[in-house]
């Protein structure tokens, strides 16, 4: 890389910075962009949360728990009823009841994830899209650097490849003319 490229590089992610904290000064001052990176940060949290209990959660403990909470309703509804001989109808009733029941304690053990505050979403968000202007940059950088050093290497390509075809023609060029030698010599000899 030119040390020219490595200071333009330097300069546009020097600029960057300022036009991060520009971005956050907007967030905060204006209603419409507040109200925008609110939500958008509410969102990032609510997934940044899901993901973090998803990781620390074990679904085998928890399918263990909402199995033996289940069995202990069933058990509590099956003690307050005298035992009895149940049709067909007051089966498939008993089984939507067990059913409904498990939905409930499944859907209990799902955390409630509380949003963030106004003044940290607006934070959050803001900093959320200043780092992606800033990694936006970077990646913008590394790619054209990428592309122009592939150039570089097509035309070097493109130089070898003459290089050789102006090679295999003095090759050619100087076989006929040893041909050209030794059929004169041939003759003479005649």
């Amino acid at each position: 890389m030119s040390v020219t490229l490595k200071l333009a590089t330097l300069a546009v992610r020097t600029l960057a910075k300022p036009l991060s904290n520009r971005i956050k000064k907007t967030a905060k001052e204006h209603p419409k962009w507040r109200r925008l990176f609110v939500n958008f940060s509410q969102g990032l949290h609510r997934i940044d949360m899901r993901m973090r209990l998803g990781l620390l959660q074990d679904q085998e403990v928890i399918n263990r728990q909402i199995k033996k909470e289940a069995e202990a309703a069933e058990a509590r509804r099956r003690a307050a009823e005298a035992p009895t001989v149940m049709t067909e109808a007051q089966m498939k009733e008993h089984d939507k009841m067990t059913e409904e029941e498990k939905k409930k304690i499944k859907e209990s053990h799902k955390p409630r994830i509380r949003p963030l505050s106004e003044s940290k979403a607006i934070e959050a968000g803001a900093n959320f899209l200043s780092e992606a202007f800033i990694f936006g940059v970077g990646a913008v950088i590394i790619i054209f650097e990428s592309w122009r050093s592939s150039r570089k290497e097509k035309g070097r390509r493109s130089e070898v490849a003459d290089k050789l075809d102006a090679l295999q023609e003095e090759v050619d060029k100087i076989s006929s003319l040893e041909a050209e030698i030794l059929r004169l010599r041939a003759e003479n000899e005649e």
